[in-house]
This record gives C-alpha cells, structure tokens and sequence, in this order.
C-alpha cells in the first residue's frame, strides 16, 4: 500500500518525495486515531487544509522566510521572539482565510 499511494502523490500532485512521505504519515496517524477510538462514530474527514512539516527534512527557517522542501518560500510576518532559543519542532502547515500560517 505505501508505495501505491506514495506513488500516486507523487505523480499525480507532483510532490516532492518527502512531501509525499509526509502527507501519507499524516493521512495514516488520522486513520489510526479513529480506528482506536472507541466511539467511532462518522468518519474522519478533511475539514481544513493542513500539514504536518518536520525540521530539517520539510522545512527551513532561513533569513525571514520558511522555506518547505526548497520549493516554496514563505515569508514570515511574524513571530513570538521567546521561542527563539529552542530548537524547532514538527509544526502544522495550515490552509485558512486565502493564507498559509504555520
């Protein structure tokens, strides 16, 4: 099944290889979630546009901008300072309101 689908991502959305492996992972962890849920209830379904990015592998954070899978750059608008001396984490890139807000 994995290389069915990471296949298809990739030809069918032009996805870089580790896009691919990331929304296949996230797609899979969501799956799982409801599978376990004792109160299944309706299935899940995709209600915003949205991405788990992993450091150094999905992302950078470069100059002012963040740049995912040396594609595409967005820039920063801004940022709590405080955070600055921690190291960066796996973050969600979202679709909402015509912007990308990670």
């Amino acid at each position: 099944m994995h290389r069915t689908l990471y296949r298809e991502l990739r030809e069918w959305f032009g996805l870089p290889p580790r896009l691919a492996i990331d929304c296949q992972r996230d797609a899979l962890t969501n799956a799982r979630a409801w599978r376990n849920n004792l109160k299944k209830g309706r299935r899940p379904r995709v209600r915003k546009l949205s991405m788990l990015l992993h450091p150094r592998q999905s992302y950078w954070v470069k100059e002012g901008y963040v740049e995912i899978i040396g594609r595409v750059k967005l820039r920063i608008i801004s940022w709590d300072r405080k955070y600055d001396d921690y190291e960066s984490g796996e973050t969600r890139l979202v679709y909402r309101d015509n912007k990308m807000i990670l």
